[in-house]
């Protein structure tokens, strides 16, 4: 659990507190999130790839489709029986072209013998907008097919509007001769009344009245009858179907964009979802909150280096490059940590393997020489002894051989001239190097021995400050052994031991055994980890 800012940390022997802790507030911003995708950019890429492709060979595998269209030019048709004209209903025609009635027409034109029904499914009808015209759709694997189906379905439509309309005229047609009808029996009534009547009846007037009536009326209606129209035309085709040259799905492009926008999401979403899971930990904040000290630096990645690369100083080879820059920023704030303590040891070492701290206790060893500091660098690490490798020295006597009484310090010392670098000579900086020497089987049992409590103060001594290369705290137990001593410790934070649990678990031991993290070092970080330090 990362200790509140009001939460004093101290040592492990309950000494006075140290360095307070930020408050870390893990919210998302957008310089994490883009740190978040630049780190899972090749999974995001390998994600959003494959969903490409598979949407790709899903669409290839589609059946081809083709579209044909027909443009249907609607016309007003003349109301029954008036001059008024009635203007087309553009949604509701639209709605008859898809209905089953005009299926049916299409079904029974074309010879279609399976459901009418089946037909709509493929129909498709579009109205412009502030038009007339209908456009009139159909869907198919095979174009011909296409061509003949939107044409079919345009024709029927034409065809039962027309005989709709057709059918109301004369349906109005019967209802007024049958008027006509009833009107001339009431007027061959009245006139034959009229025939065997003088002039002088006083019913003779009322009844020439109602016979003229009758005649007017009749003549309107015969007038209304021969307005009907004999043909009628309901709309005409403005653009025939005409066969569709290519498909219209599957749209490959259209396809790959879909598949390229899932796989983005996708991806992405996974490397939130893998970071939120994970226990990176994500900012030097938040590294220094897990470690309850300050990160002293971070040190970039070589450029042009990999893991395994073999023993390299760029220190002393390359001495204006940011990465030795960020060794002299680390020079300083390590040299102000330990500017209160009461020994000028200190012992490097990380979490786990392949953090790179052999490399840092290398470099800083040298830039520190370089600041005129005499600095002694110690190889204690038996497991994997390599101070030897980066500065060309065997170590045939070294810290073994001292410790168990085979050789004195003096002999054991090793004076170091640092490489020629780009403009430079080489350089007899005060510094020196104490090997590991031959590694026994019982090295365990020496470390543990009152001697080096010894060798390390006759160093102390004769030196500025002498760094301790250590193995690392979590697989075994001979950091802990000399951090008991020196009490003071730089924790390099690597790649492999970049988690929370990682960094807890070695500061709790470190505690345990009374000593204190003067600071981190980020090695290799992470681009949202790397910052200035300078306290």
């Amino acid at each position: 659990m990362v200790k509140k800012p009001d939460e004093p940390s101290t040592n492990g022997s309950g000494d006075s507190p140290r360095f307070r802790a930020p408050d870390v507030r893990l919210r998302p911003d957008l310089r994490e999130a883009i740190d978040v995708v630049w780190l899972r950019k090749w999974s995001i890429a390998a994600i959003t790839l494959l969903t490409v492709g598979m949407a790709l060979l899903v669409s290839s595998q589609q059946t081809p489709i083709y579209q044909s269209w027909v443009k249907i030019l609607v016309v007003p048709v003349a109301e029954t029986g008036t001059a008024a004209v009635t203007q087309p209903d553009l949604a509701t025609d639209s709605e008859l072209i898809a209905s089953a009635a005009v299926a049916e027409i299409v079904a029974e034109n074309v010879g279609f013998t399976g459901s009418p029904s089946d037909l709509l499914s493929n129909v498709s009808v579009d109205q412009p907008m502030d038009t007339a015209i209908l456009e009139v759709g159909y869907r198919d694997p095979n174009p011909l097919q296409a061509q003949r189906m939107a044409a079919a379905f345009a024709e029927a439509y034409l065809q039962y509007r027309e005989e709709t309309v057709t059918d109301a005229i004369r349906r109005s047609a019967e209802a007024i001769e049958a008027k006509i009808t009833v009107l001339t029996q009431d007027l061959g009534r009245i006139n034959r009344q009229l025939e065997g009547m003088s002039s002088g009846d006083p019913r003779f007037g009322g009844l020439e009245t109602d016979a003229n009536l009758l005649r007017t009326q009749i003549l309107q209606l015969q007038v209304e009858r021969a307005g009907l129209p004999e043909e009628v035309t309901v709309g005409r085709i403005i653009q025939p179907a005409a066969v569709p040259s290519s498909p219209v799905s599957p749209n490959h492009v259209v396809n790959g964009v879909f598949g390229l926008v899932v796989g983005l999401a996708l991806g992405i979403g996974l490397a939130f979802l893998r970071d939120r899971l994970s226990e990176r930990v994500r900012s030097s904040e938040e590294a220094e909150a897990y470690l309850e000290a300050p990160v002293l630096g971070a040190i970039p990645r070589v450029p042009g280096r990999r893991h395994g690369d073999g023993a390299f100083l760029i220190t002393a080879l390359q001495l204006h490059s940011p990465v030795a820059e960020a060794y002299r920023v680390l020079r300083t704030n390590v040299l102000w940590a330990a500017s209160t303590s009461e020994r000028n040891s200190i012992a490097v070492t990380s979490a786990h393997p392949g953090e790179g701290k052999s490399t840092v206790t290398a470099n800083l060893g040298i830039v520190l020489a370089r600041a005129g500091k005499r600095v002694t660098l110690v190889s204690a690490d038996f497991r994997r002894p390599r101070l030897n490798e980066f500065f060309r020295r065997d170590r045939d006597i070294g810290l073994i051989e001292v410790l168990s009484g085979g050789a004195t310090l003096g002999q054991a010392l090793q004076e170091v001239t640092l490489p020629a670098a780009r403009g430079l000579g080489s350089s007899a900086a005060g510094l020196r190097l104490l090997a590991s020497g031959r590694i026994p089987d019982d090295h365990t049992e020496i470390l543990t021995s009152e001697a080096l409590d010894g060798v390390l103060s006759d160093l102390e001594d004769v030196s500025d400050i002498v760094l301790i290369d250590l193995p690392p705290l979590l697989p075994v137990t001979d950091a802990l052994v000399v951090a008991a001593v020196t009490k003071n410790v730089l924790l390099v934070i690597g790649p492999n031991g970049n988690n929370r649990p990682a960094i807890t678990s070695a500061r709790q031991q470190l505690d345990r055994v009374g000593a204190r993290i003067l600071g981190g070092v980020l090695n290799g970080p992470h681009a949202s980890m790397v910052e200035t330090y300078a306290y």
